[in-house]
C-alpha cells in the first residue's frame, strides 16, 4: 500500500529544535534531573530531583515509555497503565548506487505489515536505517541494544540477502510507551496533568498533545480529543512488564502462521 502524501523526518533534529524554541520562549530545561519525589506547598508543588528542588504551580507528566525508569518517582498511577517496550534501530555503512537500486529504488519510507514488523529507509548519506521491536525488551542500554542489533541484522539479511554482509556502523534504541488498547491518553490524575501512551506514533500525537496539555495547564479543556477516555490498569502489571517475552512469542507465532 502506497501513501502518496508522506515525508521523512529527522526526529533528533526535531526534538532539538523544539527544545531550542521552548528555551527562546522562556522555558527552563534541566537534563539528567529525574523527579524523585513531590509534595504540596501552598497552591503548588515542590518537585524533588537529584539536582535540587523545583517549585511549580502545575505538574505535567509526559514520561510515556520512561514512566518506570526512576523507581522513586511518584508515577505509580502511570506505571500500572503504561507498558514500556524497547524499539531499536541499526544503520549500515553507506550503500553503493547499485545496492540502493536493488534495495530501495523509490527512496521511500517503508513499514512491514507483520505483528513484529520492521521499518526502514535511506539516510541522507545513503545508509539503510532499519528498525523494529527486535526483542520484546523492557530496557534499552548498551547490552540490550547490542542483542537487539543482532536480531535486526538477521531480519535485514532475510529481507535483503544482498546486504547480508554489509557492515553495521550504528545501533541504538529507546523506549516506546504502549497502552493495552494502543490508544494514547491525556487528562488529569493523581494531581498531575498527563499525556502519554502513544504506542509508536509519538512523533505525530505528542506534538498535538503538547498543545492540548498547554491549554489544560491554562484551564482550557475543550481541545482535548481524549477527554473522558477511561484508562484501566494492565492486569498484574506494576511497572516492570515481566510478560513481554510471552507477548513476543505470541505475536511471533501469529506472524509465522499468517
Amino acid at each position: 500500500m502506497l501513501y502518496a502524501k508522506s515525508a521523512m523526518m529527522h526526529m533528533g533534529r526535531y526534538v532539538t529544535g523544539l527544545g531550542e524554541a521552548a528555551s527562546r520562549h522562556g522555558a527552563k530545561i534541566w537534563e539528567k534531573a529525574p523527579m524523585t519525589g513531590r509534595r504540596r506547598e501552598g497552591n503548588g508543588w515542590v518537585i524533588e530531583t537529584p539536582k535540587g528542588e523545583i517549585r511549580a504551580e502545575r505538574i505535567i507528566a509526559a514520561t510515556n515509555g520512561y514512566s518506570n525508569s526512576v523507581d522513586a518517582a511518584p508515577l505509580r498511577y502511570f506505571k500500572k497503565r503504561i507498558i514500556s517496550v524497547g524499539s531499536f534501530i541499526v544503520a549500515t555503512r553507506p550503500l553503493t548506487p547499485e545496492e540502493i537500486a536493488a534495495t530501495l529504488p523509490g527512496n521511500r519510507t517503508y513499514v512491514t505489515s507483520m505483528n513484529i514488523g520492521n521499518y526502514f529507509r535511506l539516510s541522507p548519506d545513503n545508509r539503510l536505517i532499519f528498525g523494529g521491536r527486535a526483542r520484546f525488551s523492557a530496557t534499552s542500554d548498551q547490552s540490550s541494544d547490542e542483542k537487539s542489533g543482532k536480531v535486526l541484522r538477521a531480519s535485514l539479511a532475510r529481507m535483503f540477502p544482498h546486504l547480508a554482509n554489509a557492515d553495521i556502523d550504528y545501533c541504538w534504541g529507546g523506549m516506546v510507551g504502549m497502552t493495552k488498547d494502543r490508544y494514547p491518553r491525556a487528562g488529569e490524575a493523581d494531581g498531575m496533568l498527563y499525556g502519554m501512551g502513544y504506542s509508536g506514533h509519538g512523533a505525530q500525537m505528542s506534538t498535538l498533545m503538547g498543545q492540548v496539555l498547554a491549554d489544560m495547564a491554562m484551564g482550557r479543556t475543550d481541545t482535548n480529543p481524549l477527554q473522558g477516555l477511561s484508562w484501566p490498569q494492565v492486569p498484574l502489571h506494576s511497572g516492570k512488564p515481566w510478560f513481554l517475552p510471552l507477548v513476543g512469542l505470541y505475536f511471533g507465532l501469529k506472524d509465522r502462521l499468517s
